[in-house]
């Protein structure tokens, strides 16, 4: 066998392999060696339901500038000079206003489009673009207490290209008429206008940017796109600020609780009815909400489940590469089921990958199998390698191309797709190993292997 019958460079930082196979289940079963076992037990567990309450959004941005002047005596944003001197930090966290006093302080702060402010986590200067920002605005009134601020004005963001100019595109336009936010980063009364295109933001509009960045960071762009749709049903009251986390206050009808889920059945892949070899996987698959993020091994086991289903729950466009992966529309297929035999064979050729420090089908027990290692940052998670990674392939239901995957994943990548859509496949065992590198923790060195 041709071990690396595919194998493709998809970005600077990720590369995949896809190899079929014949399935030999003669061969006797892969055993972990106890070290291999025990780093898999030790993985560090889930952080916590939820998500922490950051975000790099223009929104965000644009309150924690708003806050953080506003809280000053003698900073303004003419006294920041970009790439010079220190600029804004990000100070809006929960808890904040807690910290003021019940005496509401009023400031006024203008902003001048020609002059960039830099904005990062701890304030000190920086020569990144990319935390240059270009505000205008006329004077803004910003009243501050322990219970929240009330916002009067209009802001608006310019890009940063070749400096700071109004003629530049512009990032947003907000316009806040006696907009309170409270201590739960809630608008409870007044409005913030989007002026670009004239609609009202809405009351949680906060906490909603918030945790679709945070979605988007922990499971991927196309991933953030599935859970959008599952939020379209959610009520203005379906997030909240607890502990410093964004939560579920409520699951709309539109989404499935992983909580409630029996989570045998869901590894078996019969979670929603449908079995392996039978009918179709559900949609229900891409509606899953507080999914574990840990980087333990049960965590990205339920991820790798989850990611494969939804990829097989609705039809979709693979490309082709070369005569094994020939390019065409893959039916939606039944689930498939976790596999501690795939498990067992695909982490051989992990480690494997870890030794040489390379893709490669080391080592497939016959087996079909998917590969890649990320050559930078590792993943912060299966669901994100297989499913989430990077921007919807082709939205468009109605496409002869669509593809609803990250571009980048393994379900919306050339024969890696075809891997993943194969009906004949009833089990998935999906290997890694967890590992730090370019400043954070996640998984690498990822084989994926697929059986009957």
């Amino acid at each position: 066998m041709k071990l690396l019958k595919l194998t493709a460079v998809v970005s600077s930082i990720l590369v995949l392999s896809a190899c079929n196979g014949n399935i030999d289940d003669s061969k006797p079963k892969s055993n972990l060696s106890a070290d291999q076992q025990k780093q898999i037990n030790n993985y560090v567990g889930s952080a916590g339901q939820g998500f922490a309450f950051s975000s790099d959004s223009p929104l965000y941005n644009a309150l924690d500038s708003l806050y953080f002047f506003s809280t000053q005596d003698k900073i303004t944003p003419q006294n920041i000079s970009a790439g010079m001197s220190d600029g804004i930090a990000k100070v809006l966290k929960a808890g904040v206003f807690a910290k003021l006093p019940a005496k509401a302080q009023q400031q006024a702060v203008t902003f001048e489009g020609d002059h960039a402010v830099t904005l990062s986590d701890t304030g000190a200067k920086t020569k990144h673009t990319e935390e240059w920002h270009c505000y205008g605005s006329l004077p803004m009134t910003v009243v501050v207490d322990n219970k929240g601020m009330t916002i009067d004005g209009t802001l608006t963001e310019y890009k940063y290209s070749g400096g700071c100019k109004v003629t530049n595109p512009k990032v947003f336009s907000y316009n806040f008429a006696h907009a309170h936010i409270d201590a739960n980063f809630v608008v409870d009364s007044g409005t913030i206008t989007d002026l670009t295109t004239h609609t009202s933001l809405k009351p949680n509009q906060i906490l909603l940017s918030a945790i679709e960045s945070d979605i988007q960071s922990q499971f991927g762009t196309a991933w953030l796109e599935q859970w959008k749709a599952g939020a379209q049903s959610a009520g203005k009251d379906f997030l909240k600020l607890e502990n410093g986390r964004i939560k579920y206050n409520q699951i709309p009808a539109g989404m499935v609780d992983f909580n409630t889920l029996n989570q045998s059945k869901l590894l078996a892949g019969t979670v929603f009815g449908s079995q392996p070899g039978g009918a179709p996987a559900s949609p229900k698959w891409c509606r899953i909400v507080n999914i574990p993020q840990g980087l333990d091994l049960n965590s990205q086991k339920q991820q790798t489940i989850i990611a494969s289903n939804c990829a097989r729950s609705v039809k979709r466009y693979c490309e082709g590469h070369g005569s094994g992966f020939p390019a065409g529309m893959q039916s939606a297929a039944s689930p498939v089921a976790w596999g501690e035999r795939e498990y067992n064979y695909a982490m051989d050729n992990t480690v494997l990958q870890q030794q040489k420090n390379q893709i490669g089908h080391f080592e497939q027990h016959g087996q079909t199998q998917n590969a890649f290692t990320t050559g930078s940052a590792p993943f912060s998670g299966a669901l994100k390698a297989v499913y989430g990674y990077s921007t919807v392939k082709d939205a468009n239901p109605s496409s002869t191309t669509f593809n609803n995957a990250g571009a980048n994943s393994f379900a919306g990548h050339a024969g890696h797709c075809q891997n993943e859509m194969a009906s004949w496949v009833n089990s998935t065992g999906l290997s890694f190993k967890m590992v730090t590198a370019n400043g954070g923790t996640g998984i690498d060195f990822l084989t994926q292997n697929f059986s009957k």
